[in-house]
């Protein structure tokens, strides 16, 4: 997803996140559960499970499943026909299988038919024993089994309630086919499917290829049959179950694929926007590859509640929220989250779906690439988006990301199935994109695509890895591509440049050093270096110049060839394209900042607001000579200038604060953005440009709640009745806003109005606007009614959840929501082998509350609490180290800059000459 966040936030929404895509099975409350695999077999005989991958002796080639669901109903039946390859002899086959009751196993090889004893290992791991041991050779397997759709999950295949219809969707990335169907659920194994299902009457069913027939069925029932796929692996199969509403797009692409939106009865018109933009950003992405969509058809099925999207091959799943909107309620941000999204989701269809990684590894072949294309794309077909500048902001973020010495290398190696849940991160998306990004800016853009379009030929419809890629980027471009980019993929961190302009005898000259960027809180493990492009951008004669090299040892010079005489200023990260963050001498940083700001380009000036940020953040420039770059930013035309220079406002967060310099920072943020947020307003005007559009809620929601702007929180809570009253009283890009202010300011009357309207609406979007407004409140005895949601047998949990999270990204609400989840751990998690309320895997997520904290005595408590708890959940020991990584920053932090910072919001002058803002 674009625009990765501050640690805290970033933290938040991965918190949000694995509510949804990749998390397990929790029945609901009183639900009855399905038991685990039949198992016929001792202890004493029960086979060897594998520890993390399958054995490679048993392959299927084919698999054809017949489903028989009733979205009303919580259980399900099935049956799976998969045709095997037998590599070496064997007597037991080892599949996958999770919350699955095996009712009948039988294999046939060689005319000759027999049962099978089947047992369950560990929580997803079937085993199925024979009498008589396979042969090489081929053989077919087929299971009966019934299975869960669960209502407390947003992954495997979970129904959902919506108008009063009840739906059945899947999302299966990375390990969860196997809650829906027993199969060899692992990338490797790509073969080809086919799905046919038995449905009530009034509902309709959808999966990855186009229907073959629909016939009517026994008592009411009726059979959908569907053509076989392409070769897939098992996380890439979707199917949708339901009263469905469709809206045709235009056909797409070379081939002229019949394209749709797939809707919730009665929503189709909300999804004009993706039928429209769909097409285009098909058509765009297949002139890049050279390559034609391969599928035979491409739906997007709108799914309420899913976080984000999937790139199933003919069926693109995607949160209703981003993907339909009525006209009255739309909003700029969401037009374009949904068009750059569905231009993420769709070059996976390229980049993951005809092309798969072989293991989970190298992921980033998939969700690098998306994200990097997404920017690419986007560029051209809508210039006035800022593409290219928000792929910086992205690379900012992913840099942030990077900081925690507890962060994933790109190519993390995989030891059991904590690492693959985490590799879906900022690392991975937003470090892997900007590493693509530099190595396409040192090879040029041309040879970068053949370099693409080489691979994805020789790679189409099979698995691929790390190095083929770089395989064929070194065929095409005659480099060592592997030497940089394995630099960057398979370690932690981030170069830290220090530049320094010579001018001292012969030509001029820029000396680099480098090593890693470490904050402070953080300890370096050990000596690092890369192998880094690095571009300098100067004053040539004439016009502009740059000099490259690429950077293979600790230190460097690059000679600037075009320079008659020492230049004014120098710029060592021209277009903001390499990843690595940068520090200029002191003399080098005082000719760029008073000859050089108003010759940097717009994303030059978003990376030298990120890199001083970075700066004070390693203790390495004093907070109020950094600070005084956000005051100049404050009334920049330019968005995402203004946008790159508001990170800077981590340098006076509330957790560096005491209580009595609170004052001081609403003041200056008040007095700073306060104007600009009073002269927008909440009404918007006509004409008025998209950027104001999506400026707009941001500015005001800073004057509001961080500076207590009094005018802007009396407009806000009158707008907020109002808008309770009728919801057109708002504008749709400012509801988000107005209700944040006037609950944040607001009382328990207001409170108890949003509560009695989030219980009365029908609308799930205006719920999710309650919701997010009662999200900040502040009284700590509001937050208990917020959070006594959860345990609400009546709500839907993968709805409200949110709340938890607000509530610790306060600081007068923090440790509510930190002794909530303990107070009701064990409900919220389970015990005993019993599932809690929450998705199954979600408790690997949940020491991100704590990451807020920035004082030694919470850290503990943080750590005593957590620590004997992390080894039951696979991948939350990673998320501990970084989460308390991310506290110790923040108390370095305070100590070594509290002064600093305290000056600056005093109004007393620096220690040392403040930097002036860029020129107008």
């Amino acid at each position: 997803m674009p625009n990765l966040l501050r640690p805290v936030a970033l933290a938040t929404a991965t918190f949000l996140a694995a509510c949804g895509a990749r998390q397990g099975n929790a029945p609901a409350p009183g639900a009855v559960e399905t038991p685990p695999v039949v198992s016929e077999l001792s202890e004493a005989t029960a086979p060897k499970p594998p520890e993390l991958r399958l054995p490679d002796d048993v392959r299927p080639t084919k698999y054809a499943i017949v489903l028989k669901m009733d979205p009303k109903a919580e259980a399900f039946e099935g049956t799976v026909d998969v045709t095997l390859e037998v590599a070496r002899a064997t007597n037991v086959i080892w599949m996958h299988g999770k919350d699955l009751a095996v009712k009948e196993a039988t294999l046939e090889q060689g005319g000759v038919t027999q049962k099978l004893k089947a047992s369950s290992a560990g929580e997803d791991l079937l085993g199925l024993t024979l009498e008589k041991p396979l042969a090489v050779g081929g053989a077919k397997l087929r299971l009966a089994y019934t299975g869960t759709a669960s209502e407390r999950e947003n992954s495997g295949a979970f129904r959902v309630n919506e108008g009063g219809d009840w739906y059945i969707y899947t999302h299966f990335e990375p390990l969860d086919a196997r809650r829906a169907f027993p199969s060899f659920d692992e990338p490797g194994f790509k073969v080809p499917w086919q799905l046919t299902f038995h449905v009530p009457e009034g509902n309709v069913a959808v999966t990855n290829t186009p229907q073959l027939a629909e016939e009517k069925g026994a008592d009411g029932w009726r059979i959908f049959r569907f053509a076989p796929t392409q070769p897939l692996p098992s996380y890439l199969i979707a199917f949708g179950v339901g009263p469905f509403d469709f809206l045709p797009a235009r056909d797409a692409g070379q081939k002229q694929v019949k394209t749709r939106i797939i809707t919730p009865r009665g929503r189709a018109s909300e999804a004009a926007w993706a039928a429209k933009v769909t097409p285009d950003i098909l058509e765009r992405l297949e002139a890049y590859f050279g390559i034609p969509y391969a599928y035979e058809k491409l739906d997007v099925l709108a799914v309420p509640l899913m976080p984000g999207a999937m790139e199933n091959p003919g069926l693109v799943t995607f949160n209703s929220r981003l993907a339909l909107a009525k006209p009255e309620e739309d909003a700029v941000w969401r037009q374009r989250a949904f068009a750059n999204v569905q231009v993420h989701e769709l070059a996976h269809q390229w980049f993951g779906d005809l092309v798969t990684l072989a293991w989970w590894d190298d992921l980033w072949l998939n969700e690098s690439f998306a994200s990097w294309m997404t920017p690419r794309i986007v560029e051209s077909w809508q210039p006035t988006w800022d593409a290219p500048v928000e792929r910086v902001q992205d690379r900012n973020g992913a840099l942030d990301a990077d900081s925690l010495v507890a962060a994933r290398f790109i190519r993390q190696p995989i030891q059991d199935a904590g690492d693959i849940e985490n590799a879906f991160d900022g690392i991975t998306y937003g470090k892997g994109s900007a590493v693509l990004a530099m190595a396409e800016t040192w090879l040029g853009r041309d040879v970068f695509q053949k370099g693409i379009q080489r691979y994805i030929r020789a790679h189409a419809g099979k698995n691929a890895t790390a190095k083929d890629f770089l395989d064929a980027l070194a065929a095409e471009s005659g480099k060592d591509v592997a030497q940089v980019m394995n630099s960057f993929l398979d370690q932690t961190g981030a170069p830290f440049i220090t530049a320094t302009l010579l001018c001292d005898g012969g030509k001029p000259r820029v000396a680099l050093a480098q090593e890693r960027y470490v904050r402070l809180g953080s300890k370096a493990p050990g000596a690092q270096s890369w192998k880094v492009p690095v571009c300098v951008k100067y004053p040539g004669a004439g016009k502009d110049a740059t000099a490259c090299t690429l950077m293979t040892e600790a230190k460097a010079e690059v000679a600037l060839t075009e320079a008659k005489a020492c230049p004014a200023w120098v710029f060592p990260n021209a277009d903001g394209a390499g990843y690595y963050r940068l520090r200029l001498a002191d003399d080098t940083r005082a000719r760029l900042m008073k000859s050089g700001l108003s010759k940097l380009s717009r994303a030059e000036r978003v990376v030298l607001l990120s890199d001083s940020l970075a700066l004070a953040q390693a203790g390495l420039m004093p907070a109020a000579d950094a600070l005084p770059l956000l005051t100049g930013v404050a009334q920049d035309p330019d968005r995402q200038v203004l946008e790159a220079g508001l990170e800077l406002m981590d340098l006076v967060s509330s957790r560096l604060l005491t209580q009595a310099q609170e004052a001081d920072r609403a003041r200056y943020v008040r007095d700073t953005f306060g104007p600009r947020a009073r002269k927008l307003g909440f009404k918007p005007r006509a004409g008025e440009s998209e950027d104001m559009r999506l400026l707009r809620p941001r500015l005001l929601e800073l004057a509001g709640n961080e500076g207590n702007d009094p005018k802007l929180v009396a407009e806000a809570r009158t707008l907020a009745e109002a808008w309770l009253k009728d919801r057109k009283a708002v504008a749709p890009d400012v509801v988000s806003a107005v209700l944040a202010i006037a609950v944040e300011h607001g009382d328990a009357a207001l409170h108890g109005k949003l509560m009695e309207a989030l219980r009365a609406e029908q609308s799930r979007y205006q719920r999710q606007q309650l919701l997010g407004g009662l999200s900040h409140t502040t009284d700590p005895e509001l937050v208990k009614v917020n959070l006594a949601l959860l345990l609400d047998p009546k709500q839907d949990l993968r709805e409200n959840l949110w709340l938890l999270m607000g509530a610790s990204r306060d600081s007068r609400t923090r440790d509510t929501a930190v002794e909530f989840l303990k107070a009701h751990y064990d409900t919220l998690v389970g015990t005993d082998g019993k599932p809690g309320l929450l998705p199954d895997g979600m408790a690997s997520r949940l020491p991100y509350l704590g990451a807020g904290y920035c004082d030694a005595s919470r850290r503990q408590e943080v750590a005593a609490f957590f620590e004997p708890r992390v080894a039951r959940e696979p991948g939350a020991d990673r998320v501990l180290r970084q989460v308390l990584e991310i506290v110790d920053q923040c108390i370095a932090l305070k100590e070594a800059q509290g002064a600093s910072i305290g000056a600056f919001l005093s109004g007393k002058p620096a220690q040392t000459p403040q930097a002036p803002p860029a020129p107008r």
